[in-house]
């Protein structure tokens, strides 16, 4: 009876394990260690997982491993987190940016509200300029002047001697008025305090703001008074505002009278 290699015959004692390194004789192949760390960076960094998924399958395909499903989910999600989060950002910026134009208009506006004139440039920091009326000569009277609170009354719609009756500038009760006009964006009375001393008066009609200067000078057919460098210059042809670098507004007269 030939030996058969003792009892428990084991086949050949020659086999030896693949090396450590080589392809595994049963055709089991390693996956790819970037296309792991695609799929969890995705998740938490989203460009690296779409940097690691992209190097991840060229690996793969040059070497055979495993891991292409999760190189290509890391790549997906990685480009969708990556779109949200731009979005996102836009979105952001937008949001705020309107936040910050929005609470700049209501700061603008409040700031408009309370202006008045007093400060040398006031009277003419409006910009935008009142609609245009229609173009009409402003109704004129030139009597001789009188220094009294006697005279010809106004001529000018809705006053009396000692101004505007209502919704616009008057004169102190023993004040009377010696000239008065409405122009395309103001209301303007002159008042006699005593023979030869003026005060002017002026309210801007697009917000309601004032203004009150004193010692006007009569010039011609009107008068002149001048805060600190800003000039306001009141004639039967409307007012003009000038100031050291030129001319800073000019309104036609609608209604004029001076006494």
């Amino acid at each position: 009876m030939s030996d058969q290699g003792g009892y428990g015959y084991q086949g050949n004692q020659n086999w030896q394990p693949a090396p450590y390194g080589q392809p595994d004789p049963y055709g089991r192949r390693p996956t790819n260690t970037l296309a792991v760390l695609a799929l969890v960076f995705a998740f938490l960094i989203a460009p690296l997982g779409i940097v690691f998924g992209h190097i991840a399958r060229g690996q793969i395909k040059r070497t055979g491993e495993e891991g292409d499903g999760l190189a290509l989910a890391g790549l997906i999600i990685g480009y969708i987190f990556t779109a949200l989060g731009i979005l996102a950002v836009i979105v952001w910026i937008a949001f705020f940016g309107l936040l910050a134009a929005a609470f700049g208009n209501a700061a603008n506006e409040a700031s408009s509200r309370s202006l008045t004139y007093t400060t040398p440039y006031s009277y003419s920091t409006n910009t935008t300029r009142a609609p245009s009326a229609p173009t009409t000569a402003p109704r004129t009277t030139t009597p001789p002047r009188a220094t009294t609170s006697t005279g010809p009354a106004p001529t000018v719609s809705g006053t009396d001697r000692q101004g505007f009756i209502s919704g616009g500038p008057s004169c102190n009760s023993t004040n009377p008025a010696v000239a008065i006009a409405v122009t395309t964006g103001s209301r303007i009375v002159i008042c006699e305090t005593g023979v030869g001393r003026y005060y002017y008066k002026g309210q801007r009609l697009s917000d309601g703001a004032t203004i009150e200067l004193d010692d006007p000078t009569p010039t011609g057919n009107g008068f002149t008074v001048t805060n600190k460098d800003v000039t306001y210059k009141l004639t039967s042809a409307g007012l003009v505002i000038t100031g050291s670098g030129g001319e800073l507004g000019r309104e036609a007269a609608l209604e004029f009278w001076i006494n």
